[in-house]
């Protein structure tokens, strides 16, 4: 095991060539991008869920759950649309191929931000990158439909306790206290890394070891979820964003959100390069050695 200087030389590391590759903008154009591409996203959700459950109604209902835990603030409008737009059979047909298109746009700009983080002198050919794309988009369905099915398991077992008059056992602090945080901390929590490795494993045009990929995810995850609390509590508590921009204040969040998502995901990018050899201490480091 390393010791823990050589965590904070990477850490200082991948902070140092975080701004010499100027990721703050990066994030912004990731985080614009994801906002034209929120509602296309949520629209190939639904499709895909209903396709694989056989309900739309439970689609719908899963992906307003899975991007209310993704996002900080889901404007109500947008599942309004999602549903105006599934409902005709030919504006659905003919819809879902753009949505598609349009969904996997930031995961195209993910890919060309991670790609200058890693060096890659040789980008993947457009097409190979438009697929990489699709496929990170039905990942989320994929993710979506199984925290859909982790749901209902942990809606059987409610339903078991009170059908074997276990009722005594729910109503139990240490029950609520352990599914409490099982729910609401450690599955996010557990997606959140594992979303996070398969991004920095496969997204960027180099090899990159699964153990530096891990260990990056490992922290950016945990720092995801902890922004998650403190932003939270930073809009509820400090900040009054609904007296400044009105109606404006839910999208307003969203887009600041999604841009503090992007800086954790580029600087957990750099950290996965530094452990994995491909980038090493920016020029000024090196000079002052």
């Amino acid at each position: 095991m390393e010791p823990p200087s050589v965590w904070i030389r990477h850490a200082l590391d991948s902070i140092s060539n975080f701004y010499r590759d100027e990721c703050f903008d990066r994030a912004v154009v990731i985080a614009y991008f994801a906002l034209l591409s929120f509602l296309p996203l949520a629209v190939v959700l639904v499709a895909v869920g209903a396709l694989l459950l056989g309900s739309l109604e439970a689609a719908e209902r899963g992906t307003e759950l899975f991007l209310r835990n993704l996002l900080y603030a889901l404007p109500p409008q947008v599942m309004m649309e999602v549903r105006s737009l599934q409902e005709g059979v030919w504006s659905g047909l003919l819809y879902l191929p753009i949505a598609l298109w349009s969904a996997s746009t930031v995961f195209n700009k993910i890919e060309a931000s991670l790609d200058h983080v890693f060096e890659v002198e040789q980008p993947r050919h457009w097409a190979l990158r438009k697929l990489l794309a699709f496929g990170l988009v039905g990942l989320l369905s994929v993710l979506l439909v199984s925290a859909m099915v982790l749901g209902g398991v942990l809606a059987t077992l409610e339903r078991f306790i009170d059908a074997r008059a276990l009722a005594a056992l729910r109503d139990a602090p240490l029950y609520q206290t352990v599914n409490g945080f099982v729910s609401r901390y450690f599955v996010p929590w557990v997606v959140a890394v594992f979303a996070f490795f398969l991004v920095y494993w496969i997204v960027p045009a180099r090899e990159v070891p699964q153990r530096a990929a891990f260990t990056a995810a490992f922290v950016a995850g945990t720092l995801w979820e902890g922004l998650k609390i403190g932003f939270t509590y930073y809009v509820s508590h400090i900040a009054n964003y609904s007296r400044t921009y009105g109606a404006l204040a839910t999208v307003v969040l969203l887009l600041l959100w999604v841009n503090l998502s992007a800086v954790l995901l580029l600087w957990g990018g750099e950290l996965a390069a530094v452990l994995s050899g491909h980038r090493g201490p920016s020029e000024a480091q090196r000079g002052s050695v």
